[in-house]
């Protein structure tokens, strides 16, 4: 019987690596793999001269100078996917956060779930992955490495669940309406002690919010003045911002970087309660930190907000790295990454005479553009008021055809669209309304970028194209979606055992990552993967 015990703990730490399919040779044993996305992180604000983590993995990790996404729609829920996947999002089922279902007209989240058995722990809402038609290298994992768990953390469950895949051991993100860290059904029916620890039964009394200030100060930045116009007035436009004080302290942490420092601090509550790495095989733990994202809407990127939510991420992430290394003594892999950049304000562009925008203000009201283009197909086609909105709805950067309502109006589908490509076409803000025709054929940049985003049944009938630097969005504050490269360029870092430091300038997507660190396990991958596996960066590799 010792014997026999003897020969399963043998057998429970073999290595991953020996897992057959591996197109390189394979490292070392491996106890933890790490994915890092920071949301909304452009490629410009990586800076190696950072204190803590982010500029140790700028200086220390082998890093891609010039990466981009390789899809036009550029996303949060798209962006992510294609980091776990090594797929561009069309092959993915995920055209953007949201789309229009064509069979239904109805406008669908991009993780939402008809199932009822997957809806969220304290919530009213369905979330899983049942959308994704990719596996994702948690996935891999889990099916190639027997004892192999994965994790996944976010203040956004759109990026917690498309990091993680379908069979993730938890997967966690933060609930801004009741400000607590939750999960779906569809992973599990009850959240560990730990993270009901952390939660509390009051985050702000005696969960890990109690000990956030009652206002978020910050310095006045070195881009631009703290108020600055443009900038959103929701959490008002100057430090110190309001955070726990007033009725609406869970929305207002979420708009703050302590969104991160929470995200950060359960992270690693979680590498230690799970013991992640430390039971003989190779686990897999996915953090996205959002604060970059939402602070980077209300302020634009050049804030003094976004500035010192940046500085503290830094913080974040070093103490993330201190962790790891004190656990894992080099036993382990990192890849860092970003889902998307950002459009700065207009408003600043227009100061520093560097937007390419013909509207001069630069910038173009959503709400306005919209009920211009309901007013066109009144006019054009006698639609009933009461009806337009329901023929026409707006989603990942495309405009989509309700065929059942048209058909019942006595309308052509294939009219509306033409019309309202010729609409969309005149204005001066707008560079092209692409029909799937133009998407599929026409061979330029854009339109293969806007290919790699198309889900059939799911992306608009047009996908509208701005012209670089006019930014469709509110009167307020600053958004990304566009092929530009402000909104395309992203970090991307590979960092950890087995890692070359270095730099390269050689085009790379984020579609790499997932293809890389499979390679680096000698896990078996899918077939016709779009990332490639960056062999340059293995110690054992020639340049």
């Amino acid at each position: 019987m010792i014997l026999f015990h003897r020969l399963i703990s043998v057998f429970l730490l073999l290595p991953v690596v020996f897992l057959t399919g591996c197109s390189s040779q394979p490292l070392a044993e491996t106890n933890l793999i790490v994915m890092i996305s920071v949301d909304q992180l452009r490629a410009d604000r990586l800076d190696d001269s950072l204190p803590g983590g982010l500029g140790r993995l700028a200086r220390e990790g082998y890093v891609y100078t010039e990466a981009t996404l390789d899809h036009g729609l550029t996303n949060t829920c798209p962006g992510h996917i294609v980091m776990s996947t090594g797929l561009n999002p069309g092959r993915t089922g995920i055209p953007g956060n949201s789309y229009i279902d064509h069979a239904t007209g109805e406008e669908r989240y991009c993780v939402d779930d008809p199932d009822a058995g997957s809806m969220v722990l304290g919530g009213q809402v369905t979330r899983s992955p049942r959308a994704i038609t990719a596996t994702t290298i948690g996935d891999w994992l889990k099916e190639q490495s027997f004892g192999s768990r994965v994790f996944s953390v976010s203040a956004k469950d759109r990026a917690a669940i498309t990091m993680a895949g379908k069979q993730a051991d938890g997967v966690y993100w933060y609930h801004s309406g009741n400000a607590r860290f939750t999960t779906s059904r569809f992973y599990r029916d009850r959240l560990p002690d730990y993270v009901r620890a952390f939660n509390g039964e009051d985050f702000f009394e005696d969960g890990y919010g109690r000990g956030f200030p009652e206002r978020w100060e910050h310095g006045a930045g070195t881009w631009r003045p703290d108020d600055f116009v443009g900038e959103s007035t929701m959490n008002q436009r100057t430090s110190g911002h309001p955070l726990t004080i007033g009725e609406n302290r869970a929305n207002q942490v979420y708009f703050s970087p302590f969104i991160d420092e929470a995200t950060g601090a359960l992270a690693r509550s979680l590498l230690v309660e799970e013991e992640l790495g430390l039971r003989g095989a190779t686990d897999l733990l996915a953090v996205s930190f959002a604060a970059t994202d939402t602070v980077g809407h209300l302020y634009g990127p050049f804030s003094a907000e976004s500035e010192d939510t940046l500085v503290r991420l830094d913080r974040e992430i070093g103490e993330l790295l201190d962790l790891l290394d004190q656990t894992y003594k080099g036993q382990y892999i990192l890849a860092f990454s970003a889902d998307h950049g950002v459009q700065a304000l207009p408003e600043w562009l227009g100061e520093q005479d560097r937007s390419h925008c013909p509207v001069k203000s630069g910038r173009i009201d959503m709400t306005n553009f919209g009920q211009s283009v309901y007013a066109h197909l009144i006019s054009e086609f006698e639609v009933p008021p009461e009806k337009v909105t329901g023929l026409l709805g707006f989603a990942a950067a495309g405009a989509t055809v309700n065929t059942e309502l048209a058909n019942r109006l006595g309308l052509s589908v294939d009219a509306i669209i033409s019309s309202l490509e010729g609409f969309l076409e005149a204005q001066p803000f707008i560079l092209g309304a692409w029909t799937e025709e133009e998407i599929m054929s026409v061979e330029s940049g854009f339109a293969r970028l806007y290919r790699n985003s198309w889900v059939a049944g799911k992306s608009g009938h047009l996908i509208i194209q701005s012209h670089e630097d006019c930014l469709i969005w509110r009167p307020e504050g600053t958004t990304h979606g566009s092929p530009y490269m402000y909104d395309r360029a992203v970090p991307l870092v590979f960092f950890g055992k087995g890692v070359k430091n270095g730099r390269s300038n050689a085009p790379a997507h984020s579609t790499d990552i997932a293809p890389t660190l499979g390679s680096m396990l000698g896990l078996e991958l899918p077939a016709d993967l779009d990332g490639q596996i960056r062999t340059e960066v293995f110690l054992n590799s020639e340049d």
